[in-house]
């Protein structure tokens, strides 16, 4: 499945291990696998990676950059305890943040029930009695998880996301922990890249093995498989002089999660060919099942009750996306070749209530 997820009620240490070396991330109260992103107007794989503390050395850079930020700063480490200077940093910094945002720092870490069942620590940075920079990270038993860094804009310059991200490193080092999770970068060039800086990282691979990330492979990811094969329809549908509009997806993780997920559409990426009085009829590309699907969808009305997080503000100001939250109407024909749905759009084109994209 491209998103899985789990609310645990409890959670030991080692079962967090365990989740963390599958591949599992950690989102506020909740556990999920995310294999896709709708992010700058693309679809991207998402890939995890992980740093062995075992084989972790400091860098003259990354020594140089730790004496600095100790000359100025106090740092400090201790339990995750939001107040107002840490909400400051997380409302100054989440306008960085892409895909859907919790709306404050007590919702992202807590759900707003005020505790978990992750040991969740910080790391505070102080410019005299400022608080300037935190991170968050949670505790397995051999493994920590890096979650999140904020940082006053006004220092900028001191590259305090790094500075934090080592002294958590640090403190794995410190208390015996062999692996140290910072998240995932994605399976094309992008700003998450940063995290590959810190060390000789290996990545979760296709074959559910962790692997150096020197033989990570983009052409493998599904990401990849729906970009190509998005564009050979694109291509083809152009050829036949049919007008079509290719759109990106965003919530498309909704059809995968809770009791109402057979409803809602699970395309990050479709092609609106138009409109008949049934709905607008559109085309995408299954990687899971190496197919196209034809169906019928409408705007869901209800959507703001589903969607409990902010939105990105690049959701609204590009034209690529489909910004809001859709339901499946019908299926016209599921999971063939494109062959076949192309035949199937030609058809549906030549009725007499079809109004094409434009």
């Amino acid at each position: 499945m491209l998103v899985q997820t789990h609310f645990p009620r409890k959670l030991s240490r080692t079962r967090y291990d365990q989740y963390l070396a599958s591949g599992w991330f950690r989102g506020s109260v909740m556990l999920y696998k995310m294999d896709l992103l709708c992010i700058d107007d693309e679809v991207y794989s998402v890939v995890n990676i992980r740093l062995n503390l075992e084989e972790f050395g400091l860098r003259k850079s990354q020594k140089k950059l730790l004496r600095k930020a100790h000359e100025r700063f106090e740092i400090q480490y201790g339990k995750a305890k939001p107040n107002d200077d840490k909400e400051r940093l997380y409302q100054e910094h989440k306008h960085k943040f892409k895909g859907f945002i919790h709306g404050s720092l007590e919702e992202y870490l807590y759900a707003n029930f005020g505790e978990s069942v992750f040991d969740t620590r910080e790391v505070c940075v102080y410019d005299g009695k400022k608080l300037v920079a935190v991170s968050y990270f949670d505790l397995g038993d051999l493994g920590m998880a890096s979650l999140l860094g904020l940082y006053d804009k006004d220092y900028k310059n001191w590259s305090l996301g790094k500075v934090t991200m080592l002294k958590e490193i640090e403190f794995g080092l410190k208390t015996g922990r062999k692996w140290y999770y910072p998240g995932y970068v994605l399976d094309l060039p992008s700003n998450f890249d940063y995290k590959l800086e810190l060390g000789n990282m290996e990545h979760y691979s296709i074959s559910r093995r962790w692997v150096s990330y020197k033989k990570f492979d983009p052409t493998t990811t599904n990401a990849h498989a729906i970009r190509t094969k998005t564009k050979e329809l694109s291509e083809e549908l152009d050829s036949l002089g049919m007008s079509h509009r290719v759109w990106l997806y965003p919530y498309f993780s909704m059809g995968y999660v809770g009791p109402w997920n057979a409803f809602f559409l699970r395309a990050p990426a479709l092609i609106e060919l138009g409109h008949d009085m049934k709905g607008m009829i559109a085309i995408s590309y299954a990687p899971e099942e190496d197919a196209y699907s034809l169906y019928r969808i409408h705007p869901c009305p209800d959507g703001p009750q589903f969607l409990k997080m902010e939105e990105s503000g690049e959701f609204a100001e590009s034209t690529k996306y489909l910004n809001h939250l859709y339901k499946v109407g019908s299926t016209i024909i599921e999971n063939c070749s494109r062959e076949i749905v192309i035949e199937y759009a030609i058809q549906l084109r030549n009725n007499k209530d079809f109004l094409p994209s434009t």
